[in-house]
């Protein structure tokens, strides 16, 4: 009898533990990671969290015991964050085609795959055939390269054949690399949000449609750049086991800190950005963040995320291994309707694509047009 009670009494203490690490994983997004970024990390668990809190749920269900209520209240609390992750085909705005709506994609290309260690074929026409093939009338991508060898700049204008906008962040006598706004309609200004010490950047585009004018920003934020070793010792077993682990440990938790503080400091810097912008906004990029992230609390403050209006399911826009979460995104501002939100599995990249159609509801367009005029 005493050896069931005792038994219950560590189920009862592990399942509260679990439920502390959920609430601190919703916390961590309010607590920014230049000033401590250990709770980032914490949030980058959310994932885990949540699944063994409705482990714990479904067993007490089970078991017909009170302490259902543990996880039940912590997972209540943080819906927010599960319908960032989640989505259900309820409720979902209808799309009726006409010839206002805009189809948006932002892509992290992999440098078109154009790296001299790769073992696959260049990528570039396949991604151009894709953004031709679907109609697209504004792409964002991150991680474009071109050189002199393989593809242009002015090869990859030529072939794209719509206004193309590039901001490079490194540039050689013979390749460049940097992101880039494509867009069917006219660009009119455009500009960059300047990091510091980085080879990640921010970039936008006024974009004239018709009457309106909206501004599209194109951001890739730090990346973790975890080495081999660092994916060694996470998922095999027998590195671990050769390794040394404390200093296997602090060089990834080392490069996970560095990764949190300089996202924190980009992030706010293209906040700040935003909130001076006259036009209705839409953001596409590849944040190398979560959901339960400070980086994705502070961006959608001011902007919806596409993926909650109008998803559905359980998404991981990496195709590797880590992060597996959803980690590229189209935030918009709350003047447009959002349609057809997907991620379509290709292949041309270790990123997946992620597309969607907007609109201008009338009132923005209304008050776009009168900005313009003043």
């Amino acid at each position: 009898m005493w050896l069931k009670q005792f038994g219950h009494r560590i189920l009862v203490i592990t399942n509260v533990f679990l439920a502390v690490g959920l609430l601190l994983s919703y916390v961590s997004v309010y607590i920014n990671p230049s000033v401590f970024w250990l709770p980032a990390f914490i949030g980058l668990l959310y994932p885990f969290f949540l699944l063994t809190n409705l482990i714990f749920l479904f067993y007490w269900v089970f078991r017909w015991k009170k302490e259902v209520l543990i996880s039940l209240v912590v997972i209540v609390i943080g819906i927010g964050h599960l319908n960032s992750y989640v989505q259900f085909p309820f409720g979902k705005s209808k799309h009726i085609t006409d010839s206002t709506e805009i189809k948006v994609l932002s892509y992290n290309v992999n440098l078109f795959r154009l790296y001299s260690w790769s073992d696959k074929k260049p990528s570039f026409d396949s991604i151009i055939n894709y953004v031709k093939q679907n109609n697209f009338d504004i792409v964002c991508l991150q991680e474009f390269y071109v050189d002199n060898k393989n593809l242009s700049e002015a090869q990859f204008k030529e072939k794209i054949g719509l206004n193309t906008h590039v901001s490079y962040i490194l540039k050689r006598s013979t390749s460049a690399y940097g992101i880039a706004i494509i867009s069917r309609y006219p660009i009119v200004n455009s500009g960059d949000v300047m990091f510091q010490n980085t080879f990640n950047a921010c970039t936008y585009a006024d974009i004239k449609i018709n009457n309106d004018t909206i501004r599209v920003y194109n951001l890739h934020l730090q990346s973790t750049r975890l080495k081999k070793r660092n994916f060694d010792f996470l998922l095999n077993q027998n590195f671990r086991a050769k390794s040394n682990k404390v200093r296997e440990v602090s060089d990834l938790m080392g490069r996970l800190g560095n990764a949190f503080i300089k996202r924190a400091i980009q992030v706010d810097l293209v906040k700040t950005h935003i909130d001076l912008c006259p036009y209705p906004v839409l953001l596409c990029g590849d944040f190398n963040d979560s959901p339960v992230s400070y980086t994705y609390h502070v961006l959608t403050k001011k902007l919806k995320d596409s993926f909650t209006e109008a998803g559905v399911g359980i998404l991981a826009t990496f195709r590797g291994i880590w992060p597996a979460y959803r980690i590229d995104y189209i935030l918009h501002s709350r003047q447009f309707s959002v349609f057809d939100y997907s991620s379509p599995q290709k292949s041309f990249s270790d990123h997946y694509p992620v597309k969607v159609t907007v609109k201008l509801n009338r009132l923005s367009r209304k008050r776009s047009t009168k900005q313009n005029r003043t």
